[in-house]
């Protein structure tokens, strides 16, 4: 039993998402993302952001949404460029960068209508970015 817990306590740790995974990957974003104007080929802008989320891990990441409109390709980019201690990954955690036929034609919601998501975190379900109701098996407070 006891090292059923211990491989339990592992899984949880291993699994976990820590904002020191992800905040270094939010700061390099941010001064990047200065380097991209509209205008700016897809491949350029992608060459410039996607090393800043090399190491993102997939749980914490948005996948790319990619459709023709009125035979234009659209491709949307979602780039993590922030972080809600509420242990949720929600659209208002990302920028997105929107791509008519390979050119950057739009960066952030207000493109696309506003997030669909967003986070909400309580100061009562957090206390220093570590969750405080999380329990194992027999009911004990885990941190």
């Amino acid at each position: 039993m006891k090292w059923m817990l211990i491989f339990l306590a592992t899984i949880c740790v291993a699994g976990c998402i820590t904002p020191s995974r992800i905040d270094p990957i939010i700061k390099q974003y941010k001064l990047s993302a200065e380097k991209v104007e509209l205008g700016d080929s897809k491949e350029k802008v992608l060459s410039i952001l996607q090393p800043t989320q090399v190491g993102l891990p997939e749980s914490a990441s948005k996948s790319p949404d990619k459709y023709i409109k009125d035979g234009v390709k659209v491709e949307i980019y979602y780039m993590r460029s922030s972080r809600q201690p509420d242990g949720l990954t929600t659209d208002d955690e990302f920028m997105p960068y929107v791509f008519n036929n390979e050119k950057l034609v739009g960066i952030g919601w207000q493109v696309l209508g506003g997030p669909k998501t967003q986070g909400q975190a309580t100061s009562d379900t957090y206390i220093n970015n570590t969750s405080i109701n999380k329990t194992n098996i027999n009911g004990h407070i885990i941190h």
